[in-house]
């Protein structure tokens, strides 16, 4: 049986999603509308998709025909160093013939219900084009991942000193832990499991490239990592971790190596340097209380007093004294307040450069997000 909540407008499901044929209809859907090499659909529904992941509306007029589904998959968002539960939004999709009736606004507000009843601090989101950022602002989500480009001709020499060699990175959880290892260095990056990293691997296969790994004889240790595949005209190395300067070069040294003369472009995490960065992708705060609770955690000496307003989750709406490594809710508090914002503002600020940190006196790092399936 179906759990079918309806309005004039849509019926919400919420149940019998695990329904093989369900699946079908919505790999239909990715079909129709996004289009994607059918090796890669394949491959995503067999590695990636799972029915616990997914919601949908159906038309209001006819409740077995599915008008707009996305997936609300579990990440974890390394937040200032500590662990924090984040959903991300995928496949936000809907048939042509009932948009710009309101079915994607109603079910990515689901959404967020559904992120906080599971646990999920905030969701997040990739945009597919400029437009898109705009939509999902007024929804209070806030651009924080950003990204950089650094560009190298085909003549570009990659020199390095230390001695490495290659390791095989599939089923390999050896460089599944070094990934993890690495990732977690950066302070604010977005974590992924072992099955996602084999699915990351298989999405750089299917579009004609490679993963390198490298050991240093020296130590043993898996010291570097890159996915790299043809884009056009150029090589794009789409995630590249290492644990030193030399291994990094030793790692791009090898990406030419495989694709003689032809230019490389590096995605990178944007550091401090006054250059222009790309926009990468958004997060919204689902949950305050669990956020800053980790923030406060991270930073036990912070005493700051934070007067949340969120529009959509009226359960963020609330006055947040951190203090001694511990967050209070005290609507009732009626000294003076450090910030007065609304959720997409402070997500703003938190995850700010640290000139902007300093600025409100509490401690901010940029996050970064990569190997996502988009």
């Amino acid at each position: 049986m179906k759990s079918i909540e309806k309005t004039d407008t849509f019926a919400r499901i919420d149940t019998g999603l695990d329904d093989p044929a369900t699946g079908k209809v919505i790999k239909q859907m990715w079909r129709e509308v996004f289009a994607p090499e059918e090796h890669w659909l394949d491959m995503y529904f067999e590695k990636v998709y799972h029915p616990d992941d997914l919601m949908i509306l159906t038309a209001g007029d006819d409740d077995d025909v599915i008008a707009s589904s996305l997936l609300l998959q579990r990440y974890t968002l390394y937040f200032h160093s500590t662990p924090v539960p984040m959903g991300y939004i995928s496949g936000a999709v809907t048939r042509r013939r009932y948009r710009n009736r309101g079915y994607m606004k109603q079910l990515i507000c689901d959404a967020f219900e559904k992120a906080y009843d599971r646990g999920d601090a905030v969701v997040s989101v990739i945009p597919a084009s400029r437009r898109l950022f705009r939509y999902y602002d007024r929804l209070g989500f806030s651009t924080v991942f950003y990204i950089d480009e650094e560009r190298y001709t085909d003549v570009h020499k990659f020199e390095y000193t230390g001695t490495y060699s290659a390791v095989d990175p599939s089923d390999s959880h050896e460089v599944y832990n070094a990934v993890d290892y690495m990732l977690r260095q950066r302070n604010n990056a977005v974590l992924h499991t072992y099955d996602d990293f084999q699915a990351i691997l298989a999405d750089v296969t299917l579009d004609g490239g490679h993963t390198i790994a490298l050991r240093d004889v020296d130590t043993g240790l898996v010291s570097a990592v890159a996915l790299a595949a043809p884009s056009g005209d150029r090589i794009v190395v789409r995630e590249l971790l290492s644990v030193s300067y030399d291994a990094r070069q030793a790692a791009l040294d090898r990406v030419t190596g495989l694709y003689p003369s032809r230019p490389v472009s590096v995605m990178a995490p944007p550091d401090e340097r006054h250059i222009p960065m790309h926009a990468r992708g958004m997060a919204r705060i689902v949950n305050a209380r669990k956020l800053l609770e980790s923030y406060a955690t991270r930073y036990p000496k912070l005493s700051y007093r934070i007067r949340l307003y969120d529009p959509i989750l009226s359960c963020n709406s609330h006055i947040y004294i951190i203090d001694r490594g511990e967050v209070v809710v005290n609507d009732g508090f009626s000294g003076n307040i450090d910030l007065d914002v609304t959720p997409e503002i402070l997500l703003s600020i938190l995850c700010s450069d640290t000139p902007i940190g300093d600025i409100f006196e509490i401690p901010t790092a940029r996050p970064y997000i990569s190997m996502m399936m988009d």
